[in-house]
């Protein structure tokens, strides 16, 4: 197990893997942790379908979590596709405000992954952990949509570390309320 803190949380790796049943289809999960400063306590897991198909989702809270994480099971997924390098290449979208009652993915600027990571350099925390950066037509050559959107692309062999930038750009983002007028930065 790995212990990684992402701004107001930490993020436990390699709890423990377990295999899985979803929509008819089955697969491995490598279990991890996310607890943050403001009460969550979750289950987030990489799942590695028998098709290929890789998603890192939420898939238990712990204890009750605060309102503010209600739809996170529902709409916080993060789709990893695998180059034809084996590198897992993944887009950088954030849960916020976006038209609907309910925080929804969108795009994310530089600025705001900074401010997410308490004003740190997200670059060159990225790259620190091993990740490339980069628009999403830069890191995928079979990009359709996002195209403009930021990514990450990393060795599988750390795909595991995909979990902080989710953790980033999900969980952090609605515990700092990304997008809304007052934005808490504490």
């Amino acid at each position: 197990m790995s212990n990684f803190p992402v701004s107001n949380s930490s993020v436990t790796l390699g709890i423990e893997n377990r295999p899985f049943e979803a929509g008819g289809k089955s697969g491995t999960a490598e279990i991890c942790q996310i607890e943050t400063s403001d009460g969550l306590k979750a289950e987030v897991s990489i799942q590695k379908f028998s098709d290929g198909e890789i998603h890192i989702r939420l898939t238990e809270f712990l204890k009750t979590p605060p309102p503010r994480y209600s739809h996170l099971i529902k709409n916080g997924t993060m789709t990893v596709q695998v180059r034809e390098d084996g590198k897992w290449v993944a887009l950088l979208r954030a849960l916020r405000p976006g038209g609907r009652e309910h925080p929804t993915l969108n795009s994310v600027s530089l600025e705001e992954l900074d401010m997410l990571l308490d004003y740190k350099d997200v670059k060159e925390w990225l790259e620190s952990l091993g990740f490339e950066l980069g628009t999403w037509s830069e890191l995928n050559p079979k990009a359709g949509k996002f195209k403009d959107s930021f990514a990450v692309a990393i060795d599988a062999s750390k795909g595991n570390l995909l979990v902080l930038p989710w953790a980033l750009t999900r969980v952090i983002a609605l515990m700092k309320q990304l997008g809304k007028p007052g934005v808490d930065v504490s």
